[in-house]
């Protein structure tokens, strides 16, 4: 019997750590080659990680909604044979155990060891790329407030011994991390731990469901967006009953061949056309570089609900599709976002979003803008209303139209302007299909 240790792979260019958002493997269970082991999520995709082996399942690295570092072992096996433990172990980085174990002490302290620095640990430039390190160094680094590009390492991945000899060695500078963790000059002892904060007591009618995977990443990108761009919204009502008759017309003549016309083709082709006159719109604020990128092609992201959580799969170069083209891509990356079919280019080049709830989309709505993109549409509900026009009374279908827009580039004399052209087009539905 041999060991085998599966690493987590290369899974795509530029990705150097991914989440392992579910296992489906637990210890001492029997896998054949091929069996899924665990799903892995990175900013690009999410992937099934699969058994190179046949074995049983002696220990897995982590919790669901850690991090691991790509090299880093993911499960280790027991195999038939000579397996390949002996010589992974001496160039494979440690892993940290899950930060639940009770082994694990306190990583905001330094551990009272003696620290030897070695001829052959090169210091990390600040433009070598991205750092890696374990969950647990990540967190004792932040804590600490210690740049992991600085610390130098003799691996490819930052150990807590990397961090206990760079804490050492800039004691008496005026290094951040070490005047928050100084060891005593005269005994060489570290401080007594702090106490770790804990979980407030379960209830009994309470449930905790930990936050992860798509669900985490969302909330993490919506924060960033609104501590980081000054939001207004616009909204304006807009009358389409001319629209939903150019629409009804359309799907009794249309051939079997073509799909369902909904509202949403229509919305999508006035804007492509409307955003030719307005091209700021259709752009992306690069705050850090100091820019804003304005694009002639409309790639919009089109916001759609899964189980998993929101996506935002992109319809390419909108502004050349036809109604009917937009409405068969619109169908396409729906159902593929629904199946977790939709393949890393459907989720990338947006250069601005529309949001709908469809029937469910409400009066107003005040959508977050997808950052680093500068604005984002929201199109509500259709309702009936009557109306007093010219001493009679009629029934009009009318629509409220949101837009939420990023105040550090956008004024909201543009914003109210760039409606009233939209909703020119949508009110007098011919004019959209005029460039």
């Amino acid at each position: 019997m041999g060991i085998y240790l599966y690493k987590l792979p290369d899974i795509g260019e530029g990705v150097v750590e991914a989440e392992i958002t579910a296992w489906h493997v637990t210890v001492g269970q029997t896998v054949s080659e091929e069996d899924p082991i665990a799903d892995a999520m990175t900013d690009k995709a999410t992937i099934e990680l699969t058994s190179p082996v046949d074995g049983v399942i002696k220990s897995v690295a982590c919790e669901e909604g850690d991090i691991l570092a790509v090299g880093a072992v993911l499960v280790e096996l027991e195999i038939e044979g000579e397996g390949n433990a002996s010589a992974d172990q001496t160039d494979a980085a440690p892993i940290d155990p899950p930060e639940t174990q009770p082994a694990e002490p306190d990583q905001t302290q330094i551990e009272p060891k003696a620290v030897e620095a070695s001829p052959e640990i090169v210091k990390r430039s600040i433009n070598a790329g991205k750092v890696l390190a374990s969950p647990a160094v990540r967190k004792r680094a932040a804590a600490l407030k210690i740049d992991l590009s600085q610390v130098p390492s003799s691996d490819t991945t930052i150990s807590h011994a990397d961090l206990d000899a760079y804490l050492v060695s800039n004691i008496g500078n005026k290094n951040p991390g070490a005047s928050l963790n100084p060891l005593s000059k005269a005994t060489g002892q570290a401080p007594p731990p702090s106490p770790k904060a804990e979980a407030a007591p379960l209830s009994p009618d309470e449930t905790r469901i930990k936050v992860i995977g798509l669900r985490r990443t969302i909330a993490t990108r919506m924060q960033e967006a609104k501590r980081n761009i000054p939001h207004f919204t616009y909204v304006d009502e807009i009358d389409v009953t001319a629209l939903e008759a150019l629409r009804a017309r359309m799907n009794e003549n249309r051939s079997e061949d073509k799909p369902k016309l909904t509202v949403l083709p229509f919305m999508i082709r006035a804007l492509a056309v409307t955003l030719e006159d307005w091209p700021q719109f259709n752009a992306r604020y690069l705050d850090s570089e100091g820019y804003v990128s304005q694009f002639k092609d409309l790639n919009l992201g089109l916001a759609t609900q899964t189980e998993g959580g929101l996506i935002v799969p992109v319809i390419k170069h909108a502004n050349h599709l036809s109604i009917w083209a937009i409405a068969t891509e619109i169908g396409r990356l729906s159902e593929a976002a629904r199946t977790n079919k939709l393949d890393r280019s459907d989720l990338e080049g947006a250069t601005t979003t529309l949001t709908s709830l469809g029937p469910l989309g409400g009066i107003v709505t005040t959508p977050v803008i997808n950052r680093p993109e500068v604005a984002i549409f929201g199109p509500n509900k259709i309702r009936e209303i009557l109306k007093l026009e010219h001493g009679e009374i009629v029934s009009r279908k009318i629509m409220n139209f949101s837009i939420s827009c990023d105040h550090r580039v956008i004024d909201g004399y543009d914003a109210a302007a760039m409606i009233q052209d939209l909703k020119a087009r949508l009110e007098d539905p011919r004019s959209i299909f005029l460039l």
